[in-house]
């Protein structure tokens, strides 16, 4: 009998403010298990801004892709049909917070604004220089927007999940609804 690879799910990681994190929807939780947790506030994100999470270590050895799903809230519930909140993936060279971030980013969880990094650069020049993971295609409804973001293989060991919302209302202003979820897939020979 021939071997299979086959894949099975790592342990999840979570970004959110875990002691805020509480879906009154269930339908809007994709916590798996025990996940990891990562700080990522994304209370009160305004249009047209961003947000980066605190950095985090994929391990030594680690999965060669990751699912990553979101559930975002808005405060005005009326962002515009079409529209996205984009997610990246921040590289990183080292687990020290503000070492080998990719310009002179600060490795911590914090607003992500133009001129962010010792290089003053803007949102779009930094975004640049990030990993596209994918984006969230909002509609016009008044509830929790939660869908399947994208799967990408991580392009180093640490980094931060990175966030730009472009959906035309500013997230509620606290972290209950909203978390990001990265799901390692594990290739397994059986």
């Amino acid at each position: 009998m021939a071997n299979e690879v086959l894949i099975k799910q790592g342990q999840q990681i979570r970004f959110a403010v875990s002691g805020s994190f509480s879906p009154a929807d269930s339908g809007t939780d994709f916590t798996e298990g025990t996940p990891t947790d990562v700080t990522f506030t994304l209370s009160a994100i305004a249009d047209a801004a961003g947000r980066q999470s605190d950095k985090t270590d994929l391990g030594a050895t680690r999965a060669r892709n990751f699912s990553v799903f979101a559930a975002v809230d808005f405060t005005g519930e009326t962002p515009v049909a079409g529209e996205r909140v984009s997610f990246y993936w921040a590289p990183s060279a080292s687990t020290t917070q503000g070492t080998g971030n990719i310009a002179g980013n600060s490795g911590a969880d914090g607003a992500l604004v133009d001129g962010p990094t010792t290089t003053g650069i803007t949102i779009p020049e930094f975004i640049k220089l990030c990993q596209p993971i994918g984006s969230l295609e909002v509609t016009d409804d008044a509830t929790v927007q939660v869908g399947y973001i994208g799967e990408f293989s991580p392009s180093s060991r640490f980094g931060q999940m990175i966030l730009v919302n472009d959906a035309g209302d500013a997230f509620e202003a606290d972290n209950v609804e909203m978390a990001v979820w990265m799901n390692p897939l594990v290739d397994e020979v059986q």
